[in-house]
């Protein structure tokens, strides 16, 4: 069995990228996935569309599509489980393709695990709201049931929570929706711990820091955590953009990318990761918290995740973190570079068996895909491509399960895998000297050699069953 394709459009207009997916927390063979979906890809037209699979990922089904009325489409998808095996996409209501105006935040909900989805609801409206992220309480004992909602306006970071399975929604205390918790946020991420308390990161456009806020009264008041990180060299201040005012691109690549930082909570263990460029090629950092952010163990300037020495000319970025309820944390990314001359991308996980101290990894993906492929252009800078600013990763006691765009047929997909933690393989079978190891289906593995890392050779011996 080889990595799993999701979608299966029939032509280019079908192209798929920017990720999301989440696993029912009390049932693992139940997941959604949402991604945005293009329309008519050489009008930048597109919207959100959504798919589900009810056997833990191995067969996925196309979701009915979403309401979007008075709107051309939605952007920028999030999602978020309740206790009561409910989910909820919420994303930016958009319209006017191809040069897009944002209408504000909007929130769905399913009953019957991402089949259908109701009518949307307009929870806030601003022309510069974008870049949402959700998470749901389905665990703590006092706040079970709430689920949260922040974004950024195109300065401050704004927060939104229901408290009634999402027929209303307020914001923090005795707000109405959209309280400003922070000022000059980029593209923020939240998560809550299984003891109800709430964590949001958030970046500064352009900035050389990380912010954490943290609630302990479910969203009734936050306040700042000791930052993650200070002094990061962002990929949107360190990379030359294809025209003046365009977006930021890779050396050798044509599609935009950006410092997102993301964040997950296991017990009072926090861990923050983004891409940073202070090397001199993109590299995924992390920072580590073992007491709720009050204090990193990282430093003030945070830690590579791999350590050893890596290929100049590979550039790892697009960062997403989880943990799986047993505790083991993946952090998986894009890296993207000459496989072998051909600038192509691969997926990698890294995992940590820990608590976050330290990070082993391997491929995912059977072959690299090529991001010049079917990728969207907007008009706002019609040179540089879209690949999505993410991608999906969640996991559940049965392995870690990302989601990703892929061009392998010629048309940007959704792929995925599922990948157990195994602790067993990294602890007797990567002999020193042996990095890398990949994915081999089905059910084995392979290492990297050590003088030609990146060709493959001899099968070792760890079942993936």
């Amino acid at each position: 069995m080889s990595n799993i394709q999701i979608t299966h459009g029939t032509s280019l207009n079908d192209a798929r990228s920017e990720s999301v997916v989440l696993i029912n927390p009390n049932n693992s063979d139940q997941i959604v996935a949402a991604s945005r979906k293009c329309k008519d890809i050489s009008a930048y037209d597109f919207t959100v569309a959504t798919v589900y699979s009810t056997d833990a990922g191995i067969t996925w089904h196309d979701s009915a599509p979403l309401l979007t009325p008075g709107w051309s489409g939605i952007s920028d998808p999030a999602l978020a489980w309740d206790d009561s095996g409910n989910v909820f996409l919420v994303g930016a209501a958009i319209k006017n393709p191809p040069k897009i105006d944002y209408v504000g935040i909007v929130a769905y909900n399913s009953t019957d695990g991402g089949r259908t989805w109701s009518e949307p609801i307009l929870i806030h409206t601003s022309a510069g709201d974008e870049k949402p992220w959700a998470a749901g309480d389905t665990g703590s004992a006092t706040f079970r049931g709430r689920v949260y909602v922040v974004w950024d306006d195109g300065t401050d970071l704004r927060f939104a929570r229901t408290l009634d399975y999402g027929n209303t929604w307020i914001g923090a205390g005795t707000d109405t929706v959209g309280s400003v918790l922070a000022p000059n946020s980029f593209s923020p991420e939240i998560n809550v711990a299984a003891n109800g308390d709430v964590y949001i990161v958030t970046s500064v456009w352009a900035g050389s820091e990380i912010r954490m806020i943290v609630s302990t009264d479910g969203g009734d008041s936050f306040h700042p955590a000791a930052s993650p990180v200070t002094g990061i060299k962002t990929l949107e201040t360190s990379l030359p953009p294809w025209k003046p005012h365009g977006w930021p691109v890779l050396p050798g690549g044509t599609f935009r990318v950006f410092t997102l930082p993301t964040a997950c909570v296991f017990g009072r263990t926090v861990a923050v990761a983004w891409a940073d460029y202070r090397e001199g090629v993109s590299r995924i950092y992390y920072a580590l918290s073992t007491n709720g952010g009050n204090s990193w163990t990282t430093g003030l300037s945070g830690q590579p995740l791999l350590t050893g020495a890596l290929p100049a000319n590979l550039h790892h970025f697009h960062p997403q973190i989880v943990t799986d309820p047993n505790g083991v944390i993946g952090c998986a990314f894009y890296e993207f570079g000459p496989k072998p001359t051909i600038r192509l991308i691969d997926l990698i996980l890294a995992q940590s068996f820990d608590g976050g101290a330290s990070f082993k990894h391997f491929r995912v993906t059977d072959q690299p895909w090529d991001p010049a492929l079917d990728a969207p252009v907007s008009l706002v800078d019609p040179i540089a491509s879209f690949i999505g600013e993410y991608f999906g990763l969640d996991a559940s006691v049965k392995g870690f399960h990302p989601v990703w765009t892929d061009t392998r047929t010629g048309i940007q997909e959704l792929w995925t895998d599922v990948l157990p933690a195994l602790k067993s393989f990294f602890s007797t079978n990567l002999r020193a000297g042996c990095r890398d190891p990949v994915w081999h289906h089905p059910g084995r593995w392979r290492v990297r050699n050590r003088r030609r890392p990146y060709h493959w050779h001899s099968t070792v011996g760890t079942s993936r069953a």
